[in-house]
């Protein structure tokens, strides 16, 4: 009997089986890598977008212990049937851009809302030891559709009766370059020599590299437990400094929709009840004894800023990525 030791997972005998629902973008695709490189485990790769499962497959090889299957979490019976034999979950599935889910906000509640409650329930309905959600800042004090929608399924996290599986959340800003990112329209719009479209240049936002927010979602995975949420320690920057990476040439569009000129990754709440992980992640849990640390929230426009030099190495590392 082969036994295999993943930081506080303990493999016995046959391989553990993760399920990452909407696993075939960049994020899933990170994760995969990240997961074949570093465990034994198989991994189901559970997406409605065959377009995108053939180019996760194409980035990643052939390999055995990836299995895909097209599927839509909005279908109840589809995606308790992925979850056969599994012993982890990760749910990064979402409807992302703002716009379209303000002015489609039911399709928004099919995906964001029930098909994210459909993921739990059925996780919990399948005995997985570990859920792991992938939630935003656009969930704290929200504003919009998408942030009303992700701070339901933070709150049904804490509030289901979870069994035996422990529901972890996640909560982080823009993944620096994530397909249809502001990164990702300016690159385009900069290669195309068109004029950059920038909101608002002086709105803030957080910034992180696809391999913080793959390591922050698996370092909950092993160390969290039922209720947490963790949170990388994000800088931020503002929308005009982002765009001087690709152009000097911009025209001001205005906020989308209710955008917020600021976000923020944690309110002064969840900060009083939180404690700080290898030097860069916040675990909030309920049950951690208040503190009184903190005066102010981590907020967008009062957080430590990214250095032209970082935005730089991020902007490598991203264009590295895609090569």
């Amino acid at each position: 009997m082969r036994a295999v030791f993943l930081y506080d997972i303990i493999i016995v005998g046959d391989r553990m089986r993760i399920v990452i629902f909407g696993g075939s973008g960049s994020f899933g695709t990170a994760m995969t890598k990240k997961i074949l490189d570093e465990t034994d485990m198989e991994i189901v790769i559970f997406s409605r977008n065959e377009k995108l499962q053939f180019e996760h497959k194409q980035k990643i090889g052939a390999n055995d212990r990836v299995k895909y299957v097209i599927g839509d979490v909005r279908d109840y019976e589809a995606v308790y049937n992925a979850l056969d034999n599994a012993d982890y979950a990760i749910l990064a599935s979402a409807m992302k851009h703002i716009d379209k889910c303000e002015a489609n906000p039911n399709e928004c509640r099919k995906t964001n809302i029930d098909g994210c409650v459909n993921v739990i329930n059925a996780c919990i309905e399948r005995g997985i030891k570990k859920l792991v959600f992938l939630s935003t800042d656009k969930a704290t004090n929200p504003s919009t559709i998408y942030g009303c929608a992700k701070l339901f399924v933070e709150m049904y996290c804490q509030c289901v009766n979870n069994k035996n599986t422990d529901i972890i959340r996640t909560r982080y800003g823009n993944v620096f370059g994530s397909n249809g990112s502001v990164v990702w329209i300016f690159d385009k719009l900069a290669r195309e020599g068109k004029k950059l479209t920038v909101t608002n240049p002086d709105m803030t936002r957080f910034f992180m590299s696809l391999n913080d927010a793959v390591d922050l979602v698996w370092y909950a995975l092993l160390n969290g437990v039922h209720k947490d949420l963790w949170v990388y320690n994000n800088k931020s920057a503002t929308i005009k400094e982002l765009a001087d990476l690709f152009s000097d040439d911009y025209e001001i569009i205005g906020n989308r929709c209710e955008e917020k000129t600021d976000e923020a990754l944690l309110t002064l709440n969840e900060l009083s009840h939180s404690e700080f992980k290898e030097d860069k992640y916040f675990r909030v849990n309920e049950n951690i004894e208040r503190n009184n640390l903190y005066s102010k929230p981590l907020q967008s426009d009062t957080a430590e800023r990214l250095t032209k030099e970082e935005l730089d190495e991020m902007l490598t590392d991203w264009i590295l990525y895609n090569d």
